[in-house]
């Protein structure tokens, strides 16, 4: 791969390019940070600013991530958070959860975990979540267990909500998804 010139990192920085992510990294030589080029912050001065190539480089050179872009994780840039989230829905597929719990779970906003789940799964907290209860639902019925164990042991609370759930899932409703698989 080519070297970039510094005028393809600045125009990449002024433009939060995120195609430039990994390729460089921003250092911010006035507040001691380092961000990616696609980093949402103010835009710093440009004497202040000098480029890395790795991460390794600008901490080298006694500068920290960025909390704004989260440098310091690229190319894991998924919030801490999120781990706790879904930690707690895939060991609870045998209820609804709420919202609200989940984010004082996280420790964050709803609004935060609502609109990370929208930009990043293009779904809501809530719909992942049935999506894990009907995956569950789904392994329960090609192990024998009949459509209302299934519907009731992942939480749903009537046959006929848990039918529609899983047909607009997966395509087909639940008996005849044993059908097909007996």
């Amino acid at each position: 791969m080519q070297r970039l010139t510094r005028k393809e990192m600045i125009n990449a920085m002024e433009t939060d390019d995120a195609g430039y992510d990994g390729r460089f990294w921003v250092g911010v030589l006035s507040t001691g940070i380092y961000c990616l080029p696609s980093c949402k912050a103010k835009l710093p001065l440009i004497k202040n600013v000098k480029f890395f190539f790795s991460r390794e480089e600008a901490i080298a050179a006694g500068l920290r991530g960025c909390l704004r872009c989260r440098s310091a994780y690229f190319p894991d840039m998924r919030p801490q958070w999120l781990k706790i989230v879904f930690q707690h829905m895939k060991k609870n597929t045998t209820e609804r959860i709420d919202e609200r719990a989940v984010a004082e779970l996280a420790d964050v906003d709803i609004t935060t975990v609502r609109r990370y789940f929208k930009t990043h799964y293009k779904t809501t907290p809530l719909a992942f979540h049935r999506k894990l209860r009907l995956a569950r639902a789904k392994r329960l019925l090609e192990t024998g267990a009949d459509y209302l164990t299934a519907a009731y042991e992942c939480g749903f609370e009537s046959a006929s909500g848990f039918r529609d759930a899983f047909e607009r899932e997966f395509g087909t409703t639940p008996g005849r998804y044993q059908t097909v698989r007996k």
